[in-house]
């Protein structure tokens, strides 16, 4: 093909499918003119050469094929300032009216004059040129190759679905159908933190290929309706998905869909099938089964690009076969077909870390302490120290919790259960577990509405008078003890207390996919915020501190930049330095990890408009001057409490276990348990470099 022709794939009528010579077409103001270098075929393109239809769009007259595309910029609009020739870019297919109401909540992809590429009467992008709008044209970074661009359109099927499926840190998730749109799905529910991800085909070639690109389990859908939904049970470890997406749009795969989902969960529709199916409605609405619908995406194609670049999916495996344009029906052919599979004292004492006043630790022999009912002993392996146990230690007291009687330090703790209570049934001796150091009252409106954090009455680990697990036994409630993999250490259970603090506030912050997040502190608390929020999607976190060997951790631990404030600097230069940082733009969500006024100022002057600040970070002062009439009010960014956590072990111990996170990079120090008050002036002073003391409860110097 020459620069002077545009030969273009064009569907005469149905199972007629042409080459053919078109004029190459001139961009308007606000367009470019692309050369196309890689289209994928979706399986919509295939259905319109097979049945010339789908649904209401009906092919009734010769139409370009292809929308799944990536090309290279050649000319510019007018009007055009976001690219010039030469740049790589992957085409969002579809242009909306702009004007209807659904456009201006951001919904268009449901905006009914959509102008879809290769959807009747619209032509496609299956040629060697191609006019689009420039805006719906998104820039390849060097390293992305022009077909990871074409398959973004996939992807931000992938994305939008499961954004609206609401899949999340820990989630689990069946998809119906293992073909380029389930395994597009697979990719992004593991990125945005899905725990378990468990992938439904009649092929068993397709569920070999899910199983290679990461999925936990796959299962042949074969077999009577009860049976399937068995064994997807057993696959989730007897527990129901809290999520399906069915992307196949057949009958029995729907109807699979809802009788599998738990109650109170949620499937999601991503495959068309007939017009009018039987859907088992009253089994949905009894158990309060929700059930989503997918057309296409909105705001999509940024946040599957940085997935992409950021190599946290790998979309290359779904490409199988390639075709020169001149052999686009035998291309065609080959995905109707699927040729080719085309896709660690003594057993006698009890010794404990005491805090009998401010600035007086003493190793204190206390007896071995019996479980209740539904209790576990436990003989403790590894403590943190944390901030709150220095505190306790160097004043005697936080806020309102004042150290009145001796108290046993220590709640960031892990160790390995010797004996169970009468109605225990869930944990055994010899079972390693980290401790959740909470334990509510179970009985108020805060506790069973699942915010047990605030509930009044709680537990807390070394928290006055409630004794802490700095000891070599400790009993505890067995539901809230965590059964550690056998790859997981018992320090890296330990960890998962703050990393819990991590998971609760960047939940209250809303991070998800593409988020732009300021973390105000490096420290142990930031930094396993830095970890989540990776984890959970963000696309950039920015961390600040006043100590430049902790930024350097954060570096080291992914963080995408970092600022080192001063005191000579003004709140204004930092809030431009932050902006300078996220490219110019400002944070979505600001995680407020340190208690310092300053930092509380900057957090609410960098945040965007609509965006939100969480407290996570505990100061010396009770009230703060803070600038809310230009920030909370006319801004509208909202400030959002976060105390401890709830409902976010398991997800923190998921992370750890599927190796999202490395919390091991936290511990600098370690120190026997006779050696405790070294331990606490190591972490009180940040000496060597300090980020994370651990105590190892069983050693003695």
């Amino acid at each position: 093909m020459t620069d002077s022709k545009n030969i273009s794939v064009v569907l005469q009528s149905v199972n007629n499918i042409k080459l053919e010579e078109r004029p190459i077409p001139r961009p308007g103001p606000r367009q470019v003119l692309l050369r196309m270098d890689s289209v994928g075929i979706c399986g919509s393109d295939v259905h319109y050469w097979t049945h010339g239809a789908i649904g209401d769009f009906v092919v009734r007259q010769p139409m370009v094929l292809g929308h799944e595309s990536a090309g290279v910029v050649t000319e510019v609009g007018a009007e055009v300032d976001n690219l010039r020739p030469g740049d790589r870019v992957a085409v969002e297919p579809g242009i909306p009216c702009r004007f209807c109401d659904l456009c201006k909540s951001g919904r268009y992809n449901l905006c009914p004059d959509v102008k879809f590429l290769a959807t009747p009467p619209v032509d496609g992008s299956l040629s060697g040129w191609h006019v689009h709008d420039a805006d719906f044209c998104f820039r390849l970074p060097d390293h992305v190759s022009l077909e990871e661009g074409a398959l973004l359109e996939p992807l931000s099927v992938g994305v939008h679905a499961c954004r609206r499926a609401g899949v999340t840190l820990g989630s689990r998730v069946l998809i119906c159908g293992a073909g380029p749109i389930g395994l597009v799905n697979l990719l992004t529910a593991r990125a945005m933190g899905a725990d378990t991800v468990i992938l439904t085909d009649i092929n068993p070639h397709r569920l070999t290929v899910a199983k290679e690109m990461g999925a936990d389990a796959t299962l042949i859908a074969t077999g009577n309706a009860e049976s399937l939904v068995s064994q997807v049970c057993a696959l989730f470890n007897g527990r129901r998905p809290d999520i399906v997406i069915e992307c196949t749009g057949a009958e029995a795969s729907v109807g699979l869909s809802v009788r599998a989902c738990r109650s109170g969960g949620c499937v999601v529709l991503v495959g068309l099938g007939k017009p009018e199916i039987v859907l088992p409605i009253v089994q949905a609405s009894v158990r309060e089964v929700d059930i989503r619908g997918v057309f296409r995406y909105a705001n999509c194609y940024p946040d599957a690009l940085s997935l992409v670049a950021q190599g946290r999916v790998n979309i290359k495996p779904l490409i199988t076969h390639r075709f020169p344009l001149s052999k686009s029906v035998d291309a065609f052919e080959t995905a109707k077909t699927g040729a080719g599979n085309a896709i660690k004292m003594s057993a006698e004492k009890n010794i404990a870390v005491v805090l009998r006043r401010a600035n007086e630790i003493v190793l204190e022999e206390r007896p071995i302490p019996r479980p209740g009912p539904r209790q576990v002993l436990l003989r403790m392996d590894s403590v943190g120290i944390c901030g709150s146990d220095v505190h306790y230690w160097t004043h005697g007291a936080i806020g309102d919790f004042v150290v009145r009687q001796p108290m046993v330090l220590g709640h960031e703790s892990a160790g390995v259960v010797t004996e169970v209570g009468a109605e225990v049934d869930s944990l055994r001796p010899g079972d390693r577990v980290a401790v959740e150091p909470g334990i509510p009252c179970r009985f108020c409106d805060l506790c069973k509405s699942g915010r047990y954090n605030l509930c009044p009455d709680v537990k807390f680990l070394a928290t006055p008078p409630v004794d802490g697990s700095l000891s070599g036994w400790h009993v505890h409630d067995a539901d809230f003890c965590f059964r550690l993999p056998d790859h997981v250490s018992l320090e890296e259970g330990a960890l998962l207390e703050p990393l819990s603090v991590g998971v609760h506030a960047c939940r209250r912050a809303g991070v998800t996919l593409g988020s732009r997040v300021l973390i105000c502190g490096a420290g142990p608390i930031g930094l396993v915020n830095l970890l989540t929020a990776k984890a959970m999607g963000a696309d950039t976190v920015i961390l600040t501190d006043i100590n430049p060997h902790r930024l350097t951790v954060a570096k080291e631990m992914g963080a995408d930049g970092t600022l080192l404030v001063t005191e000579s600097q003004s709140v204004e230069s930092q809030v431009a330095a932050v902006n300078r940082l996220f490219g110019d733009r400002q944070p979505d969500a600001a995680i407020e990890c340190t208690g310092s006024v300053d930092a509380v100022r900057l957090s609410l002057l960098s945040c965007k408009p609509g965006g939100c600040l969480i407290t996570v970070g505990r100061g010396r002062v009770r009230e703060m001057p803070l600038p809310l009439a230009q920030t909370a009010v006319v801004r509208e960014v909202e400030i959002r409490g976060v105390f401890r956590y709830a409902n976010c072990y398991a997800d923190a111990l998921s992370l750890v276990a599927r190796g999202a996170v490395d919390v091991r990079r936290l511990i600098t120090h370690r120190y026997p348990l006779d050696r405790s008050e070294e331990a606490f002036e190591t972490s009180r002073t940040a000496a060597g470099n300090a980020i994370k003391v651990m105590i190892k409860c069983q050693d003695f110097a």
